[in-house]
């Protein structure tokens, strides 16, 4: 008798480790309405890699960090990958990128109503005062203008550094952006806040899978190979429906 419930027993463990999903770590930030440690509402995205790794049998574990140091630890193989980014020559060399994006978003410049703003090309900025986030591509933009930007560690401190007059300006996603607002601010002084008419960019976001990992090629493509399937059974529509109707 004992003998056979030993039996059993490794049957059922070794059947468990059998089918046991393999899983994906992702190294992100706090981007509400994309990502977020906190906000159950700010998810999107991760909700959308979830669900498109899901049917590729992956799961997904994510860890919050500050973006740049995402940005590393991905970069070094510590974790799987980072999400949202924008692909660059310079991030095509250093990272596997699917095929298609996560969701694509206009960039624009975010300023005060009582702010005279206007550009044309990015060498107007050099007229005002402009906030940028450590690691993201502006950054480097801006240094190579020989534009002055005041940087700082997040999105929340840019938009409080608006507020308070102490920059003029300062480009992000413009969902990401309003987002940002609405939770920082009463609904009176997030009025106080507009956006420039002209887009910088049609900006599209992607995964950076590490080629410091001995699975971020394979990830990347099954990643791309879910993501087609999400998008062709429309369940990828529903999951931005469902995100901007609030529910």
């Amino acid at each position: 008798m004992k003998k056979l419930i030993w039996v059993i027993f490794f049957i059922v463990t070794f059947s468990s480790i059998s089918i046991a999903n393999e899983v994906v770590r992702l190294a992100i930030g706090d981007w509400s309405p994309y990502t977020s440690k906190s906000d159950t509402k700010g998810k999107l995205l991760e909700k959308v890699v979830t669900e498109a790794f899901k049917l590729e049998q992956i799961d997904v574990n994510y860890f919050y960090f500050p973006w740049k140091r995402s940005f590393v630890l991905a970069k070094k193989g510590d974790y799987d990958g980072t999400f949202p980014w924008n692909k660059t020559n310079e991030r095509d060399n250093e990272f596997y990128i699917h095929k298609h994006s996560l969701i694509k978003d206009e960039g624009v410049y975010f300023h005060l109503k009582s702010k005279s703003f206007d550009w044309n090309t990015i060498e107007d900025l050099k007229k005002y005062k402009v906030g940028v986030t450590i690691g993201y591509k502006q950054e480097k933009t801006y240094k190579d203008k020989g534009i002055l930007a005041d940087a700082v560690v997040s999105e929340a401190l840019n938009f409080k550094k608006i507020m308070a007059g102490r920059i003029d300006v300062y480009q992000t996603s413009k969902d990401v952006g309003y987002a940002t607002i609405h939770q920082l601010f009463s609904p009176d002084q997030a009025k106080l806040f507009t956006t420039h008419p002209k887009p910088v960019e049609e900006s599209e976001y992607f995964i950076l899978f590490s080629r410091k990992s001995p699975k971020g090629k394979y990830f990347s493509e099954k990643f791309d190979a879910g993501l087609m399937k999400l998008k062709e059974s429309g369940a990828y529509d529903r999951i931005i429906a469902e995100h901007r109707s609030g529910s």
